[in-house]
């Protein structure tokens, strides 16, 4: 590969923000404080101004701010090159800190929620979870805050608890998918960033006009998503947390998506016979468990001329599909439904022996 071609695969097209030279820290340390600098890309110096590569989802209120304390910059295409890569791997960060039998224990991988690094640290390397941590942060420039589970998902919110190990003592997530942006209270509300290929793959599914029940629906991504990228008519976002229905409120808001997203704080078995009943073109369910017990108030909200579900579960992996595609005809048959599977997949391996799947099917009450 020649030099040329090196460095084009070094440069990204992406928005920026130019300021004079003398306001350059002033509006990095601004962006930085929101959370908006693309810290993948290098600024563009120049003698006279800068410019800083930016996320390009702001929300009314940081646009107001932007435009009160920087009122000449205007956001425009700059051709900027990529900020070289971590050169270190997790392990390599700790080399010297971990002995060999540790180093085997570790587990490298982990979730990011956008600014906050969630670690599992096993029990064996918990005297050093402060020194993992601060690897973490080295090895991952766009990485604010690492915390660590302390537990499995539990309650009757599904909330898995952590703890902060290194950075910033904030677990306020701000989390970017599909053109949206998400306020998220780690450890106090249930989000799968696992879940991002789900929302998009049915955002592409969904047709003019639909009004989609987005049942257990956390902070919105499943609704905000749709509502971004699909021409669905209107969600009815219903979720039990109020945590969480706090969180959907001020996300649904941020994201511009008032008119077609109505939050509601309160249990679907109760909610949805009282209010949504044959209401909804489509019902998305991503409860992490027993989500068969929500089948029937789901088929019960289709629109008398049907629906289609799209219900999650975790089974496993040996014999996958079966028994819970027996258990979802049982239930429709005692309700009165017809069903008919479209499709079924697996979402994703949850451990050894369990995996997440999905089914989606078409659902209609019986004449």
């Amino acid at each position: 590969m020649n030099s040329k071609t090196v460095m084009q695969h070094e440069k990204k097209t992406s928005i920026g923000i130019a300021v004079p030279a003398e306001k350059a820290q002033a509006l990095h340390s601004w962006l930085l404080k929101k959370s908006l600098l693309d810290s993948r890309l290098k600024p563009i110096r120049k003698k006279t101004r800068v410019v800083f590569p930016i996320i390009t989802v702001f929300g009314d209120s940081e646009k107001k701010e932007l435009k009160k304390l920087f009122p000449a910059v205007k956001k425009e295409k700059y051709f900027f090159e990529a900020q070289p890569s971590k050169s270190r791997s997790l392990k390599q960060a700790l080399e010297g800190l971990l002995t060999k039998s540790e180093k085997e224990k570790l587990v490298s991988g982990f979730d990011t929620l956008g600014n906050i690094a969630i670690i599992e640290i096993p029990r064996e390397l918990e005297k050093k979870e402060k020194k993992i941590g601060a690897a973490v942060l080295e090895t991952n420039a766009n990485i604010q805050t690492v915390c660590k589970k302390t537990g499995a998902h539990k309650g009757k919110y599904r909330i898995e608890p952590v703890k902060i190990i290194a950075g910033k003592k904030s677990l306020t997530a701000d989390y970017r998918e599909r053109g949206c942006r998400f306020r998220i209270q780690v450890g106090k509300t249930f989000f799968s960033p696992r879940l991002s290929h789900e929302r998009s793959r049915i955002a592409e599914k969904i047709k003019k006009g639909e009004i989609i029940g987005a049942f257990f629906a956390g902070v919105g991504p499943f609704p905000i998503v749709f509502a971004k990228n699909s021409s669905m008519k209107k969600s009815i976002a219903i979720e039990l947390n109020p945590i969480a229905v706090k969180d959907l409120k001020y996300n649904i808001k941020q994201n511009n998506v008032d008119e077609k997203i109505v939050a509601v704080l309160g249990d679907v078995k109760k909610i949805v016979p009282k209010r949504f009943k044959g209401f909804f073109d489509r019902v998305v369910m991503p409860l992490p468990k027993d989500g068969e017990d929500f089948l029937k108030e789901a088929m019960v909200s289709l629109k008398p001329s049907g629906g289609i579900i799209h219900f999650y579960a975790f089974v496993p992996s040996e014999n996958s599909f079966h028994a819970i595609i027996k258990r979802i005809r049982r239930i429709a048959q005692q309700n009165g439904f017809t069903i008919k599977i479209l499709e079924k997949k697996q979402v994703r391996s949850f451990s050894k022996d369990l995996i997440q799947i999905v089914i989606d099917f078409w659902a209609k009450k019986e004449k």
